[in-house]
């Protein structure tokens, strides 16, 4: 059974489930590489087994569990070179959502956004995580672009579970850098700096790009071959 798992109500489960399911991959309840038992968590989610299953499907199509016949769902395990893609698309995705604020946002959106900044939590690294991810969903609500919007959120999604799995001592430094960037970042914005926006996302991408892949070590995991 497993445990610190919360029962669920509302009128739409599976999307509750899947966000559910979110939670306890990135606090280590549900680790990567381990099957989803759907009988189990659906006892303990007090839901059917139906949006057990939707909600795995759909984290499926966001990259963070994967589905083996006959066998079910698992808990992805990203390799270094997946990690690595998604730093690598980063600056892409940023660069689209600036070019969205910049053409269908104002200033004084962009001076909202700034100030949510404040409400990214720094108490635990769990809670940064979870509170940065909230932030960045609130953040996309005001993106014209819902495709854009979607990708986004997938990639702010795995980001999400990337930092609950990263091996680090420097969590406060880690959050701290992440919150001065994202304060830069919509200062620019505010102040229709289109180049200077896009300057602080890529300089963050590259600076992750260097610093997340090498935490994560798989030198007996057989897909290095396919690095």
């Amino acid at each position: 059974m497993y445990k610190d798992v919360q029962r669920l109500k509302s009128p739409n489960l599976s999307e509750v489930v899947r966000d559910e399911l979110i939670r306890l991959i990135t606090q280590g309840v549900l680790k990567p590489g381990t099957r989803l038992n759907e009988v189990h968590l659906a006892e303990q989610l007090g839901v059917s087994r139906g949006p057990v299953r939707e909600a795995a499907r759909e984290l499926e199509g966001l990259g963070l569990t994967t589905s083996r016949p006959r066998l079910g769902f698992y808990v992805a395990d990203f390799t270094d070179a997946e990690i690595v893609e998604f730093y690598e698309v980063s600056p892409w995705i940023h660069q689209a959502l600036v070019r969205d604020f910049m053409t269908y946002s104002d200033a004084a959106t962009c001076s909202e956004i700034l100030r949510d900044v404040d409400s990214i939590a720094t108490g635990s690294v769990p809670e940064f995580s979870e509170t940065l991810l909230q932030f960045r969903q609130r953040m996309l609500d005001h993106v014209h672009n819902r495709y854009l919007a979607e990708h986004a959120l997938s990639l702010y999604r795995r980001f999400y579970i990337v930092a609950a799995l990263v091996r680090a001592e420097d969590g406060a430094r880690r959050m701290k850098r992440i919150i001065e960037t994202q304060r830069v970042f919509w200062a620019a914005l505010a102040e229709r700096d289109q180049p200077k926006a896009i300057e602080i996302m890529e300089a963050d991408s590259r600076y992750w790009l260097q610093d997340i892949p090498p935490r994560f070590s798989h030198a007996d995991d057989p897909r290095k071959d396919r690095e």
